[in-house]
């Protein structure tokens, strides 16, 4: 006669290896957050922050700055007559200035990266309806953390910043935040 073996107790599975997909993969959610995060301009010009002032000199050398324009809402532009993009958006740009926001608390203050030369002559082909601030030498551009062009800036008619898009816009939502704040801007 053979002695039965005796049973053996059932072992549990581990939950180690588990744990560890688990852990490595918050990892990589953490680490692709930081490396694709929004980018966010600096301490100061944030949303929510009293905008400093933009100023500058326009292709005339005339001084232009955001406190002229104070009471209004004021959509800030950083273009560049070179840029596909930025060329792109200006028609509806120029429409929207024309019909929708005349005579409404509204301008558009735009950083051109360009010489004055350059915006002079194409001003002759494509006259701009707002104050354009030569930036040629990308102080503005950098101050801001401006990444990439077109990219704006949207300060409410009390000179806070609402809206930052620095690294590339959307026209559908810098519009939608305009006419949000324009309206908001009426009622006072």
């Amino acid at each position: 006669m053979s002695t039965p073996t005796p049973a053996r107790p059932e072992s549990k599975p581990s939950l180690r290896p588990l744990i560890f997909i688990l852990v490595g993969l918050v990892g990589v959610v953490v680490v692709l957050r930081l490396v694709w995060q929004e980018p966010r301009p600096p301490e100061g010009r944030r949303v929510g922050n009293q905008c400093p002032e933009v100023s500058g000199f326009d292709v005339d050398d005339k001084p232009v700055k955001l406190s002229d324009y104070k009471g209004k809402v004021v959509l800030i532009s950083f273009w560049a007559t070179w840029c596909p993009p930025c060329q792109k958006q200006i028609p509806h740009e120029i429409e929207m200035m024309n019909t929708v926001y005349k005579d409404r608390p509204f301008t558009i203050l735009g950083v051109a990266l360009d010489s004055a030369d350059t915006l002079k002559d194409y001003y002759k082909r494509r006259p701009l309806p707002w104050p354009n601030i030569v930036g040629e030498d990308r102080i503005l551009s950098r101050a801001w953390g401006v990444n990439g062009i077109p990219a704006a800036v949207l300060v409410d008619h009390n000179g806070v910043i609402q809206h930052t898009w620095i690294d590339g816009t959307n026209p559908e939502a810098v519009w939608s935040a305009v006419d949000r704040l324009v309206a908001d801007a009426e009622k006072k």
